[in-house]
């Protein structure tokens, strides 16, 4: 090939893309948004050309920022690009991306648990086609309840292809104290100055926006990661022991800033309380003194700390928030929003279980509380009850939800029954990382169930993404115990 006809295609290069570049701002002009996508489209297009022979790594990398933005900035990082294309949709896409660019990947161990998460994905896509036709954007957007399962898939494979878990759990470590010093902080300022927050320009959502609940999901996880030592073990430099009560006394008072709330209470109790009964043992000590030391300092000088919400952290506002999980407690705030959650979830039993929407649900797509007449903004913004358990029963109908509890409970029991096989072979490390992701998982599925949470990106992401890592998890530990066995087999021991 000759120089001039390489100068001429160098040419007929440069001016493709100046006329593609003129089209794209005159439609800028007319249609500002679906031209900005297909410029953000292009432009991940040529990103993913350049980096293809590292896609794994990138893809993974991605996820990885995607989950600390969610977890130190909320709701705010989920706008992240330019509609319709946001960083997790963004991730996910790449994600997929790189399973078709490493191919095949063997899960042994969770073959019954993959096969359960197909039936729920397929369950899920059945209820969201027939509506796309008819709610358009809308569909998809609830349809994100179920899709982000694929999270899960996409972080099991890469983790196992690029040898990625022990790094993971050493970056988890390093961010640790990061987050327990900024996370709880970050939700206090929210909440004291959120109007002050500058905001994204196309969705007028604060760069800023944690919620308690959301915060308490990751405290409890922190929280069993402590309790069971793993913070040793993936340390890179042994931290002292003055160094770990520090980090319990602010792991306490990020949780007292988030117990303003019963779903945050709860679940970090919850969190906490597996790895108590999964693995006792006398860690928790550490942290029952500083409660108690907290509790005595709250009710002898009546402590009582606004943090710009309608209920104030006090002794007196936890105990009403333990109340109000089985009674009324007389306040207006706790006992209305108990209510309004009961009777709706009530009505979403009736019409599923017994009435019509049986089989199928009312599928994704429809706005869940205009629907059932419990809408309580002014632009209809609530589209699910407050419980993702029950909003997979009200879009899936009980086959979606039996599918969706099926896997849960597949998942723990794996989990449970892999940690004691680990203790019983005396790998102590193998068992507290299964612990931990229980505990994790529990937390998750806790705070689930009183708050729109597994529908977002900030809860939907993070959530199957530690599914994945349990995935991952469970067949490292497989492939350990079979490497074991054949290694004591050679050496005759």
């Amino acid at each position: 090939m000759t120089r001039a006809t390489l100068s001429l295609k160098r040419l007929d290069a440069r001016w493709i893309v100046v006329i593609a570049a003129t089209i794209l701002g005159l439609a800028a002009v007319r249609w500002p948004v679906p031209a900005a996508a297909v410029c953000v489209a292009l432009i991940g297009a040529a990103i993913v050309a350049l980096v293809w022979s590292r896609l794994p790594s990138v893809a993974l990398t991605l996820v990885g920022v995607c989950l600390v933005g969610y977890a130190f900035l909320g709701r705010g990082f989920a706008y992240v690009g330019v509609p319709p294309l946001f960083i997790g949709e963004i991730s996910l896409g790449l994600g997929l991306l790189a399973l078709w660019r490493v191919g095949r990947v063997h899960l042994v161990r969770t073959r019954p648990l993959l096969f359960a998460l197909g039936v729920f994905l397929l369950i899920g896509l059945l209820n969201t086609v027939p509506y796309v036709g008819q709610y358009g954007i809308n569909a998809l957007r609830d349809a994100a309840a179920w899709l982000y399962g694929l999270f899960a898939i996409v972080v099991a494979t890469l983790v196992l292809q690029l040898g990625r878990f022990e790094g993971a759990l050493r970056a988890f470590t390093r961010l640790l104290p990061w987050f327990l010093a900024l996370g709880p902080l970050g939700l206090v300022l929210f909440r004291l100055a959120g109007n002050a927050i500058p905001s994204w320009p196309m969705s007028g959502t604060p760069i800023l926006a944690p919620k308690g609940g959301d915060i308490a999901v990751h405290l409890a996880g922190i929280g069993a990661f402590l309790l069971l030592g793993l913070h040793r073990a993936y340390a890179t430099k042994l931290g002292t022991a003055g160094r770990e009560w520090l980090w319990w006394a602010l792991w306490l008072i990020g949780c007292l800033s988030t117990f303003t709330g019963r779903a945050a209470l709860v679940t970090v109790a919850v969190g906490v309380l597996v790895v108590m009964l999964v693995r006792p043992g006398r860690a928790w000590l550490k942290p029952l003194y500083l409660s108690l030391v907290l509790l005595t300092c709250g009710v002898a000088f009546d402590m009582k700390v606004n943090l710009g919400v309608d209920r104030e952290v006090s002794v007196q506002g936890l105990l009403l928030n333990v109340e109000s999980l089985r009674s009324n407690t007389g306040t207006d705030t706790r006992d209305g929003s108990r209510t309004w959650r009961l009777e709706w979830w009530n009505d979403i039993v009736n019409y599923t279980v017994f009435g019509p929407y049986f089989w199928t649900g009312k599928g994704y797509g429809i706005n869940l509380a205009d629907a059932d007449g419990f809408q309580v903004t002014q632009d209809s913004s609530l589209r699910n009850p407050h419980s993702g358990h029950l909003m997979f029963l009200a879009r899936s109908g009980v086959p979606g939800f039996v599918a969706w509890v099926g896997l849960q409970i597949a998942f723990a029991v794996s989990l449970v029954l892999a940690a004691l096989r680990a203790r019983r072979a005396g790998q102590l490390r193998w068992a507290s990382i299964n612990v931990f992701l229980l505990a994790y998982w529990a937390a998750f599925l806790t705070n689930a169930a009183f708050d729109v949470y597994l529908e977002g990106p900030q809860g939907g992401i993070w959530f199957w993404s530690v599914f994945g890592f349990g995935l991952a998890a469970l067949e490292l530990q497989r492939r350990s115990a079979w490497w074991n066995a054949a290694t004591s087999e050679r050496t005759g021991a």
